[in-house]
């Protein structure tokens, strides 16, 4: 990963900016990359989805469904747009919400960022395919 370069002032060492994925520098089954890749976009939308959750059950008190834009989202949770898309994406690919423009469903992915749009959540679903643990200090 690191990169040697003998320089009149001695040896300079270098690291790339972004590191290369495992299946990069390793040959992977198909079963291991898409495991890597699943824990991966995990670890990348996992807080997303807490922070609109968060806003959901604490400010609004679950609804079943809001009429809302991602421009009104990222500025409730304080997250970019990009990011309240991302986290969008994620609770509809695990069925924990629906995106709908009119009665028709929507791709969460190419929503506007100022285009209203109904957000149906499943809380039910939600409730039982999430683990939640909760600490009592």
């Amino acid at each position: 990963l690191a990169r040697r370069e003998e320089t009149p002032d001695g040896t300079r060492w270098s690291m790339p900016a972004a590191l290369p994925l495992p299946g990069d520098l390793l040959p992977l089954d198909a079963d291991l990359a898409q495991r890597l890749d699943g824990i991966r976009w995990t670890l990348r939308t996992g807080p997303l989805v807490d922070e609109l959750i968060n806003h959901l059950v604490d400010d609004l008190g679950e609804p079943q469904e809001i009429l809302t834009s991602l421009d009104r989202l990222a500025a409730a949770t304080g997250q970019d747009v990009d990011d309240v898309r991302l986290a969008l994406a994620e609770l509809v690919k695990s069925g924990d919400a629906q995106v709908q423009r009119g009665e028709e469903p929507a791709d969460a992915e190419r929503l506007e960022a100022h285009r209203r749009f109904r957000l149906v959540m499943d809380w039910e679903h939600f409730h039982e395919k999430r683990i939640q643990v909760s600490r009592g200090d």
